[in-house]
């Protein structure tokens, strides 16, 4: 059985570790730490990624799509979906996509996130330097790779593990100034993270970052790389209907990767929410580096290819997690600059821009970030 202690901590002061001192020597923490050990499940083998696939292989055959407008109407066509947003879009353009739109999943259990929240983080030591009006993580920390990848999430409800491990995986490069590569990975999350959420039918990113900073991740590449200790099991959605199982946890890496599951887990230092306040979240990703974002996605959303989003057409679909890369103005509009997991064929080369300052969509309500811990 899985048992848990709950240690209070007052204010946490981080001091300076590999590479840099400046996110740890800014930051000050008020934190409950929980602690736990989780059931384990002695595994001999590991199934390789293909077996995860779909269980539909004839991708042959869909139903017809369809389009709520969210008037009362129904569009049979992407095409016509489209034109009818960018008839009444005025800051963002729409555009038809590659894939089905049933195909792009979201991920995050919204009832399930406001019951796990992580402390807020508070900085007690503030630079006092005016923020830029324009930011891109991308270009800061031009020797972070992973700044320009993006993830494709494929057929499974998982944004909430798949945004988070890509922002754990910058704010590793971030914070060892380049000095330390590490390729988080999704599968340990979708699998082993029981209290994260249901694998493949979503999760709270909370408890994501909770889970990297108590038990630690593993690394992974992309479907079908072999990269890393456990490779992402899913494609993309083959047909009308698709849903992958999640994955067994399997605690050992697969064959080929010379390194040992516990040895390959990497754990973050601590983890909290970002006030819900425009400036502030400003200040954690130019300081800190990219942070995990979730908002509430209609269907508009999927069909996004330039601009800044406003929600102008559709219905509600879910709830959806992305990572912060930084912000701007066009056109008098402020916005976040994000990269989605759709893959890069979604979007601005999988990137998009939201509206900034508003909390639209209660995007900034739900920013949660953290710090690695290096040994």
């Amino acid at each position: 059985m899985a048992f848990a202690l709950i240690v209070l901590i007052g204010v946490f002061s981080l001091q300076g570790s590999l590479g840099t001192g400046s996110a740890e020597n800014k930051l000050g923490l008020k934190l409950v730490v929980k602690t736990s050990v989780e059931d384990t499940q002695p595994q001999n083998y590991y199934r390789d990624s293909a077996s995860y696939r779909s269980r539909f292989a004839d991708s042959s055959s869909f139903a017809p799509e369809f389009f709520r407008t969210g008037y009362g109407n129904v569009l049979t066509s992407q095409a016509a979906f489209v034109e009818a947003i960018n008839n009444r879009s005025t800051t963002w353009k729409a555009g038809v996509n590659p894939q089905r739109n049933d195909q792009y999943r979201t991920g995050v259990l919204s009832d399930e996130s406001m019951k796990f929240q992580l402390p807020l983080g508070f900085v007690l030591k503030k630079d006092e330097q005016p923020l830029p009006m324009s930011f891109d993580a991308r270009q800061k920390w031009s020797y972070c790779p992973s700044m320009n990848m993006v993830r494709n999430q494929g057929c499974c409800d998982s944004s909430y593990a798949v945004a988070a491990v890509s922002t754990m995986t910058d704010r590793w490069c971030v914070h060892s100034e380049g000095k330390a590569q590490f390729n988080f990975g999704a599968y340990d999350v979708l699998s082993c993270c029981h209290r994260c959420g249901f694998g493949c039918d979503g999760g709270v990113p909370s408890a994501v970052w909770h889970y990297w900073v108590e038990n630690g991740i593993t690394s992974g590449g992309a479907f079908g790389s072999h990269e890393g200790c456990q490779s992402y099991p899913f494609d993309v959605c083959k047909k009308s209907g698709d849903s992958n199982d999640t994955p067994r946890c399997l605690r050992f890496c697969q064959p080929g990767y010379n390194v040992t599951y516990p040895e390959d887990k990497h754990y973050g230092r601590v983890a909290y929410t970002v006030p819900k306040d425009e400036e502030r979240i400003m200040y954690e990703v130019f300081n800190f580096g990219p942070a995990q974002a979730t908002f509430t996605m209609y269907t508009d959303f999927v069909q996004y290819k330039s601009g800044v989003y406003r929600h102008t057409f559709g219905v509600r679909v879910g709830t959806h997690s992305v990572k912060v890369m930084g912000w701007g103005v066009e056109n008098d509009v402020k916005y976040w600059l994000c990269a989605n997991s759709w893959g890069a064929q979604w979007g601005d080369g999988g990137f998009f821009k939201i509206v900034r300052g508003e909390d639209h969509l209660s995007f900034e309500t739900n920013v949660v970030a953290g710090l690695p811990l290096f040994r």
